[in-house]
């Protein structure tokens, strides 16, 4: 079995757009403005600096959580921040960068005033059965529900934070992708066209990205963000079949295979597992995606595959048990092997899950990811995919 490692990418200069945050007494606002190089663009995805990797973090979300205890509110950062570069509202109307301070840990936004977007109370949490904006089935307790609001309510919600991180990535025990996909990989360098198959759940749909939920800046889901990046980079056309439906298991997805790959495709990625876990049956999942993979292989022979593991679900859920995500992406990497990659999403998410909270990075407060998550999945893949040098 092959394996690689993360591999860095750092962008190129860009027109900045992005006000400073102060975060020293000892440096004034102007001094940080000369000393910050043009590097953000308001308007890019940062596909090629994963959150996890590059020294600057493009456009993290984080909502507001009010503790309600007299202390203020606060915004959670995946890494130690040395300077915040720009904060905006995630619709991209609103600039809050006056709103916040770093706080002396690094680790966390301190609200200074009245912000624009608006908070979420620790009240808010968990709800009485049949309540608004909930949704049963809390661990250990069936008389609270927790908080669900698909659409675009917690969108409405999120901040995005752009910001010089401490360069810590040797402290960062995460390896994301698993294996290699050379055959893809020379399509793409030779500019032939690469044709796409998805089979996965409600999140390869691109559920609760900002375009399904029709907010600004309707964002696409995470298969549609990974086809317009090897567009961009390379001189390829990329066709994309996506046969992912909401609430699919793998099981759905080997009996559609057969749909799936009517005509031959150069690469297959199969992304299951949030709808699966609550079976805590690994071994059970094992054996349907090496089923699945055995269809894909007697139906387009020459196709690569790419296994790509979910996000973690909300830790609260009776439905997203905690602990079978990294039981179910364990069984994922003994799949991997020539012709087969993984995109070790699950991995990722566990990294930023015990710096932030959950809320930060979900578009439903219990299985979907929001914009950034969605960029996220894309960051992972892509890492499979090298641009052209």
């Amino acid at each position: 079995m092959n394996h690689i490692s993360s591999t860095l990418v750092i962008p190129q200069c860009r027109i900045a757009v992005a006000l400073v945050l102060a975060v020293s007494c000892c440096i004034t606002r102007q001094d940080l403005v000369a000393q910050v190089p043009d590097i953000i663009d308001s308007t890019s995805h940062e596909l090629r600096s994963p959150v996890w990797i590059d020294d600057v973090v493009y456009w993290e979300s984080s909502v507001i959580i009010d503790a309600e205890d007299g202390t203020p509110p606060q915004a959670r950062l995946a890494r130690e921040a040395l300077e915040i570069l720009a904060i905006r509202s995630a619709d991209r109307t609103k600039t809050l960068d006056k709103d916040f301070q770093i706080d002396p840990n690094q680790k966390h936004l301190l609200l200074q005033k009245s912000a624009k977007v608006e908070s979420i109370k620790r009240s808010e949490f968990y709800k009485s059965p049949n309540a608004p904006q909930s949704y049963r089935h809390r661990e250990g307790d069936e008389n609270q529900w927790l908080l669900y609001a698909p659409g675009r309510w917690f969108h409405d919600r999120n901040i995005e934070v752009t910001y010089r991180a401490k360069k810590d990535v040797d402290k960062i025990p995460l390896q994301s992708v698993l294996g290699y996909l050379p055959r893809t990989q020379q399509r793409l360098n030779d500019g032939e066209s690469v044709h796409i198959a998805i089979s996965g759940d409600s999140i390869s749909a691109g559920l609760d990205a900002s375009k399904t939920a029709d907010a600004d800046p309707h964002q696409e889901g995470y298969v549609e963000l990974l086809a317009q990046q090897l567009r961009r980079e390379f001189n390829s056309e990329i066709k994309v079949n996506n046969r992912s439906v909401a609430g699919w298991s793998v099981a759905n997805g080997n009996d559609d295979v057969s749909n799936l790959l009517a005509t031959p495709h150069d690469l297959v990625i199969i992304a299951y597992g949030m709808n699966d876990v609550g079976r805590r049956d690994p071994k059970w999942f094992h054996d349907q995606l090496k089923t699945l993979i055995q269809k894909v292989r007697t139906l387009s022979p020459d196709a690569e595959i790419v296994l790509v593991s979910p996000m973690l679900g909300n830790s609260e859920w009776i439905h997203t048990p905690f602990e079978m995500f990294a039981k179910y992406s364990g069984e994922m990497k003994k799949l991997v092997g020539p012709g087969i990659a993984m995109a070790d999403v699950s991995s990722v998410w566990t990294w930023m899950n015990q710096r932030k909270h959950f809320f930060d990075m979900t578009g439903n407060g219990l299985n979907h990811p929001n914009d950034f998550g969605h960029r996220v999945y894309a960051q992972c893949i892509l890492q499979l995919l090298p641009p052209p040098k």
